[in-house]
């Protein structure tokens, strides 16, 4: 990786520490620049909306402007991320803070309505799982043992999957107290790592996580990363970064596989390689992004055409959540129908068995 990169990354903020929503600071401040406010008036008054941990970052950061820094210098405190900090300081040189905000509260917007998307999918299809387990464990344990003591009661041979059935519902209803103790520990287990997911905002990146590990989500996610990284690119560009630096600031915005190719490709474009040569062969690119981004390369319009392969891929990453919604919603409930409707079957079969042998 070269060191450009190196010293961007080290340099990023832990989310944690992040207590200001970039996207509404950089709006906000944006309209109010562009509407003929001065930076510092501007920030106070977006004080003024602000509480809690929030209104102590603006603080200093307004305390520091007072004392001389620059806004880049003062914002660099640990509440802002790498992308915003390079359009801040890259507009200090060109003079259109209020532009390059704007621009970034626009870039901000597009990929939080894509993430929402990418999360929403994920999530829906887990709650079902999750509610699904939860009824086929209460009919294993409450429902097929009562049931068993009737069968057992009419001295019929049982099926043989009935008699698996009710064994397995028996064990499991006799050890009811350490399975429901198990489970209500993962559920609290779970919780616990979503809550503090939320509030280190690792929420996103742990369902990412969780579908990269999927193999009909895998290729989602990958073109979702290579989307963002795209698309912040351009805007980070747009305001002045050179291409290899707004990149290599736009690496968290990738899946983690593709993350290490980032750093190759990069360090080959640093020695000399042409940029969309040296993403393309690290796959990070295909060849309608390699025709694209080397006829940008020659022209010098690289923003332009890296928002053009980032609206590609949100078209494509659009539609395959559309067709994964539609597949993945009707798989999943005729799983939990076959699950739950085998189980009924199952401890009802004997009685239709029964009441055909009395006729």
């Amino acid at each position: 990786m070269p060191m450009a990169g190196q010293s961007v990354l080290q340099s990023t903020p832990s989310p944690r520490a992040r207590n200001i929503d970039e996207e509404l600071f950089a709006q906000d401040v944006s309209l109010m620049l562009r509407s003929g406010l001065g930076v510092m008036e501007a920030l106070r008054t977006y004080r003024e909306r602000a509480n809690g941990a929030a209104a102590l970052t603006l603080d200093r950061l307004t305390g520091r402007l007072q004392q001389g820094e620059s806004l880049s210098a003062a914002m660099q405190s640990g509440a802002f991320g790498p992308a915003i900090l390079a359009c801040v300081k890259a507009s200090e040189m060109t003079g259109d803070l209020g532009e390059s905000l704007h621009r970034f509260a626009l870039n901000a917007a597009r990929l939080r309505v894509m993430r929402g998307k990418l999360v929403s999918a994920l999530v829906y299809p887990l709650m079902l799982v999750s509610v699904a387990m939860l009824v086929v464990l209460f009919l294993l344990i409450y429902v097929v043992p009562r049931f068993a003591l009737v069968l057992e009661s009419t001295q019929q041979e049982l099926p043989m999957l009935s008699k698996v059935l009710i064994v397995f519902g028996k064990t499991l209803h006799g050890v009811q107290t350490p399975v429901w103790l198990s489970l209500a520990a993962i559920l609290g287990w779970v919780g616990w790592s979503l809550v503090q997911a939320v509030r280190n905002g690792r929420i996103e990146q742990m369902a990412v996580n969780v579908a990269i590990r999927m193999p009909w989500l895998r290729e989602l996610v990958l073109l979702f990363g290579h989307s963002q990284m795209t698309r912040s690119a351009a805007m980070l560009v747009r305001s002045g970064v050179p291409a290899l630096k707004a990149l290599a600031m736009c690496r968290d915005l990738l899946a983690p596989p593709d993350r290490p190719r980032l750093d190759l490709a990069l360090a080959q474009a640093t020695a000399g390689a042409p940029l969309a040569a040296a993403l393309h062969q690290e796959k990070l690119l295909d060849n309608l992004g390699l025709r694209v981004l080397r006829v940008a390369e020659q022209t010098g319009a690289l923003d332009v055409a890296l928002d053009r392969l980032a609206d590609v891929h949100d078209a494509i990453v659009e539609r395959q959540l559309e067709r994964a919604g539609r597949l993945i919603e009707p798989i999943v409930m005729l799983g939990i129908g076959l699950v739950v409707g085998g189980i009924v079957v199952l401890m009802y079969l004997p009685i239709f068995q029964l009441a055909s042998s009395i006729q």
